[in-house]
């Protein structure tokens, strides 16, 4: 009789395993590579490993009934169950915004408003899989890659994209009625 082999990963370990299949999508590994490690961030090119939906972050925080990335990332964590999620200070304007990676066919068919798909053809700047806390760079992950392929689930994601578009609603109506 044998005995069982058990293994362990550690956070980092899967962090690490998922910076590597991310590189999957620059256009060059190598650069990207030292662009993770010189600048925190690199250029990738959604489409085929993953797709991306980026939001504003006043609907992810009308959404979740936070003020910003550091509160909101525990409830996103917990709203799409572990899907990656990173926030950017250049998203929408003076406004920053969210990022969350979605398999590449959802992107293509997204359509819930509030929300856009990032084109599968243009780059997409995402920070180093180690960045999750707002320190050196204008983008970290909120909810951090947790492996290989680990995307967030699309129906999850178009839910809570629902319910800050519809409480951003709610609230300029109340504004123009009072």
């Amino acid at each position: 009789m044998s005995t069982p082999v058990t293994s362990v990963t550690t956070a980092s370990e899967r962090a690490l395993a998922g910076g590597q299949w991310l590189l999957g999508a620059a256009p060059s590994r190598q650069e990207a590579r030292a662009s993770w490690e010189e600048n925190g961030s690199a250029w990738l090119r959604p489409g085929v490993l993953f797709g991306a939906i980026t939001m504003p972050a006043g609907l992810v925080h009308a959404a979740l009934g936070e003020g910003s990335p550091l509160e909101c990332a525990t409830a996103l964590d917990v709203r799409l169950c572990g899907g990656p999620v990173f926030y950017g200070e250049r998203g929408f304007g003076p406004e920053g915004g969210y990022t969350a990676l979605v398999p590449a066919s959802a992107a293509m068919m997204w359509s819930a408003p509030g929300a856009t798909p990032h084109h599968h053809k243009a780059l997409l700047e995402v920070p180093a899989p180690e960045l999750v806390r707002p320190e050196r760079t204008m983008s970290w992950w909120v909810v951090q890659l947790d492996g290989p392929g680990t995307l967030c689930e699309p129906a999850l994601l178009a839910a809570l994209v629902a319910q800050g578009y519809n409480a951003l609603a709610d609230a300029k109506a109340a504004a123009q009625d009072g």
